[in-house]
């Protein structure tokens, strides 16, 4: 019995009248869905204030916690997305309870394409943005996810084209393997990776790597370091996120180092 036929048969024995009042409500609900869905989505234009061409004052990460909101921009075999995430390494062992990191992989959009784009280094790369975005959905805390992400990063020509390197790293992390499988080779990987290619174009970036700090453009690894305005080492990218965090759980006690400036 398939899913369809199991809910037919779990109300048949429904009184006609019954139905009738449970198809209104949930026509009511759906009509009130569809309202606050439309309310939110002028309030997010509200806040942020921009059609998506300024990628100085891309803000959309920033609305999701109270945690600080890193975006790397980036292509899964890219070198320069390998380097700054190497660079990130200790910002994540230090800062990972007050940090949220997004990943927003460059391609160009391609129904036609077999992942739905076209990826700069071929369907390898696409193949390894959507395991490294399924690893982060289903990595249960950053620091894990990270362990997954340094041990593709070891084997950096095998990314996507090797599906045995995917899973043993899931493993070796100690990631839901099983979920991660179901998302990576299922409608879910896909979806994510539709979702990141299009919060590069949003943010009107298109050099790998890009790293945005709360909805703002903090550096750039493009063949060289450049519009790293306060450094590109760790203990910068540190310094910048303590003195962005505003939240109310405790400060690692790294950004001590750091005092606020006043």
């Amino acid at each position: 019995m398939d899913k369809n036929e199991y809910l037919l048969n779990e109300g048949g024995s429904t009184k006609a009248g019954a139905r009738v009042c449970a198809a209104k409500r949930w026509r009511v609900l759906a009509a009130g869905l569809v309202l606050a869905v439309g309310g939110i989505w002028l309030l997010l234009h509200q806040m942020l204030g921009r059609s998506g061409n300024s990628t100085d004052e891309y803000a959309l990460g920033a609305l999701k916690s109270d945690k600080v909101q890193v975006e790397l921009f980036v292509m899964s075999r890219c070198p320069d997305a390998i380097k700054v995430e190497t660079v990130f390494n200790s910002v994540v062992r230090e800062l990972y309870p007050i940090l949220d990191i997004q990943l927003n992989f460059i391609a160009k959009p391609n129904p036609n394409a077999t992942y739905g784009a076209e990826c700069k280094h071929g369907d390898d790369e696409c193949r390894g943005n959507i395991d490294e975005l399924c690893a982060l959905a289903h990595g249960g805390d950053l620091p894990l996810f990270w362990r997954f992400l340094n041990c593709l990063n070891s084997h950096s020509g095998d990314i996507g084209s090797d599906p045995d390197l995917s899973l043993k790293c899931a493993s070796s992390a100690g990631l839901d393997t099983e979920a991660f499988i179901s998302c990576a080779l299922q409608a879910e990987g896909r979806e994510l990776f539709r979702q990141s290619v299009e919060n590069a174009q949003f943010a009107g970036v298109n050099t790998s790597a890009t790293v945005f700090i709360d909805g703002h453009l903090r550096c750039v690894e493009d063949g060289g370091w450049r519009d790293c305005l306060g450094g590109h080492s760790a203990s910068d990218f540190i310094r910048d996120i303590c003195a962005a965090y505003k939240g109310s759980r405790s400060r690692p006690s790294i950004c001590a180092e750091y005092p606020p400036v006043v």
